[in-house]
């Protein structure tokens, strides 16, 4: 589908003078002589049809960011984290100070900017952007004016992620294009930031992240530079283009076909499309007794012109993992009552075949389904659509899973491409056992003969758009999301995605895509992973088939994970499920950490006299255990009595303590249940300094 049918009629008057300038997704013809301008990028960012041909005039894809320089070979600090205040260079320019974070040669544009901030001043500097080699700035203001506020481009093409957060600790993203015909420079001047030893990295008061992604076109492209004249001139273009990303769903009218069914366990069922056509929208709601089971085991399998380049489960394809939840992307959708849309444009020239197959042990219905498919001009430049899945179950976190050896940190690849292509994006389904941030690594992308990463990031959450991993950001934009991220600083599930469209990357012969496992903490995480890319027929993809991670139980709790021998169950308290709570607050507290086991611990806070706590933990075994449970103790803690199931065995004991500690304390023999223990704490009397009461857990044991 092409932007037109999301135009207001003023867009569609513009858009129509300027179509001799614009690329044809429609009639497949050669766009090597068009001229790229502000208007062409934006009627490319939301022309589906467009990323499913290779690129016209062609153009090289990589990044400039502050990704810490130390990190020079994968023999030589690979995984230094300094990410912040790394320049090009510093120049002096009228009296002033003024650091290069970005320089390139054109013709080319500028298609993802994103930034971040830290420290007491964070945010506060001024951006100069110099286009074409002139002395003065074509725009300069601040970064939360420029990236994610109005100066340059509305909403959601300028976004700042997530609301929930201080503006300088949001991820600040900007996807309007800026082309430019010679050169583009970009500087940042702020008097809180100092040139340290090396003058490429600052010191100072303030703290600056950045990732500037762009585009490089073949000499000879004629490219229309930025000005702020050339941006008023595409509003209209602008706008619509906004509008038509804040309605993803409508898509242009095809002949529908619905693909209702039961799939019973090893069940198949084929659905095959002649062609030449292309899919515009499969859509589907997924039913069974254990819906977060069949996310995962029911696969969708494509094959194109008898090539098959889709083989992924069903919830990693419309980017919700194995959780029913809420999203609205581009090129997907899904609501919390389960109904789920893709719609990737996926062209064939001859033939399609779409095949569900449940690769579990429970029976699944599809209902409300169906596949929209249309016509298409298939021609040399047209792609098939790719989307593959790679599992890593129990992932140690200080060990390679391919070299086996013990290690702070070590690199997974997401995917290895030969051939022409594009990159679309990817998404990560994670579940973390531990309290610490599991997001620290850098993704490293080597396009075509690059030795060294053409995109070296300075983060996970960087990537996929926010920043500071925090857990209550609910990221909802077309081109990143993060439907939950509870699993960011707690024990708990993490999904997020990102996807592409001006800044798809582009490879003429070879794409390797590898993200650093960079945690905080040993940990034990389950981390799937999805990646979208269009390729040439005949490309080649390393991923094998995981049939093995089709079956394996996805992880709800946090005690999934636990092996609970019948000889003794060591259960750390956060992975404790909270049943309920009359009061107060509750978390699984990291906050002076070196003090508890796995380095968290239940805290519940505020909770008035009289409020009740219930924790609770199933067991597969039944029978007298002794129980050892280890408390915390500090300053400003209460007096509680404790029961575990129907014994109490404390009776309003104070855990106020001048300084903060651990103790291990003892109960004898208590009955345990097969199936739901609990745990119930309840606030008896609150400490002499304070009207509320705090209570922390750390580990509970039990042994036969």
């Amino acid at each position: 589908m092409t932007m037109r049918m999301f135009l207001t009629a003023v867009a569609a008057v513009l858009l129509t003078a300027c179509s001799e300038n614009a690329s044809s997704s429609e009639g497949g013809s050669s766009a090597s002589n068009a001229k790229v301008t502000i208007g062409t990028l934006l009627t490319e960012m939301v022309d589906r049809d467009a990323v499913a041909r290779y690129p016209d005039p062609v153009y090289t894809s990589a990044s400039f960011s502050s990704y810490d320089r130390a990190s020079l070979s994968k023999d030589q600090d690979w995984f230094a984290n300094g990410d912040n205040n790394w320049f090009l260079r510093r120049e002096t320019v009228k009296n002033r100070e003024e650091f290069v974070l970005f320089d390139a040669d054109g013709p080319g544009a500028i298609t993802r900017w994103w930034m971040t901030f830290a420290g007491a001043f964070g945010g506060s500097g001024y951006i100069r952007i110099y286009i074409d080699n002139a002395e003065e700035p074509v725009v300069a203001d601040t970064p939360f004016n420029i990236v994610s506020g109005d100066k340059i481009a509305m909403s959601p093409i300028a976004s700042s992620i997530s609301k929930l957060t201080p503006i300088e600790q949001r991820g600040h993203d900007l996807f309007y294009p800026i082309p430019y015909s010679k050169h583009c420079k970009i500087t940042y001047c702020s008097h809180h930031i100092r040139p340290d030893a090396d003058e490429r990295h600052i010191a100072g008061d303030e703290c600056i992240y950045y990732n500037i992604e762009y585009r490089t076109y073949k000499k000879g492209t004629t490219v229309e530079s930025y000005s702020v004249e050339n941006s008023e001139k595409y509003k209209a273009l602008e706008a619509a283009a906004a509008a038509a990303l804040n309605n993803p769903a409508k898509i242009e009218e095809a002949p529908e076909t619905v693909l209702d069914c039961t799939l019973n366990a090893g069940e198949s069922r084929e659905f095959k499309f002649n062609g030449p056509g292309a899919i515009r929208e499969i859509a589907m709601l997924l039913g069974a007794g254990d819906i977060n089971q069949a996310l995962r085991s029911t696969v969708m399998e494509i094959s194109f012109d008898g090539e098959s380049t889709v083989f992924i489960p069903v919830g990693e394809f419309f980017g919700v993992g194995y959780k029913p939840m809420y999203s609205s992307m581009w090129y997907l959708d899904a609501s919390e009552g389960g109904m789920m849309r893709a719609r990737w444009t996926m062209p064939f020239g001859k033939d399609c075949r779409l095949t569900l197959t449940n690769y579990g042990a429970q029976p699944v219905t599809i209902s409300n389904s169906h596949v929209k498919v249309s016509d298409w001009n298939w021609d040399k430049r047209s792609m098939h659509f790719h989307a593959m899945w790679k599992f890593y179950p129990a992932l140690d976190t200080r060990k390679d899973p391919v070299t086996g050896e013990s290690c702070e940190h070590y690199d997974i690849n997401f995917v290895t491409l030969g051939g022409k292509g594009v990159y679309m994006g990817d998404s990560m389904t994670i579940f973390d056992l531990s309290s610490g941030w599991w997001g620290e690594g850098d993704e490293k992308v080597y396009v075509d003969d690059a030795d060294f990463p053409s995109f070296f990031g300075t983060g996970s959450e960087d990537y996929y758009g926010y920043a500071w991993c925090h857990p209550n950001t609910i990221v909802d934009h077309p081109f990143t999301s993060q439907p939950s991220g509870v699993g960011n600083l707690a024990p708990g599930y993490t999904f997020n995605s990102r996807h592409r469209s001006l800044d798809r990357i582009c490879f003429a012969d070879k794409l390797v895509f590898d993200m650093e496992i960079w945690h905080w903490q040993p940990s034990t995480m389950d981390l799937g992973v999805s990646t979208y890319f269009y390729l040439l027929p005949g490309g080649k993809v390393s991923n094998e088939r995981d049939l093995t991670g089709l079956t394996a139980k996805p992880v709800l709790d946090p005690m999934d994970f636990v092996d609970l021998a019948e000889e003794k169950m060591d259960i750390e308290a956060e992975y404790l499920k909270l049943e309920s709570m009359t009061g107060g607050n509750y978390e699984a507290q990291t906050a002076f950490g070196e003090n508890w086991s796995n380095g968290a611990q239940v805290f519940w806070s505020n909770a008035p006299v009289g409020a009740e706590m219930v924790l609770s933990f199933n067991s597969p075994y039944e029978g007298g255990y002794s129980l050892r449970m280890l408390y915390a103790f500090s300053w400003d803690y209460g007096s509680f009595d404790i029961w575990f199931n129907d014994r109490k065995i404390e009776n309003g004991r104070s855990f106020n303590n001048a300084t903060i500690k651990t103790e291990w304390s003892e109960y004898g023999t208590v009955h345990v249940v097969k199936g739901k223990n609990t745990i119930k704490v309840k606030a008896t009397a609150h400490c002499p300094a304070y009207a509320l009461c705090f209570f922390g857990l750390d580990r509970v044991v039990l042994e036969k």
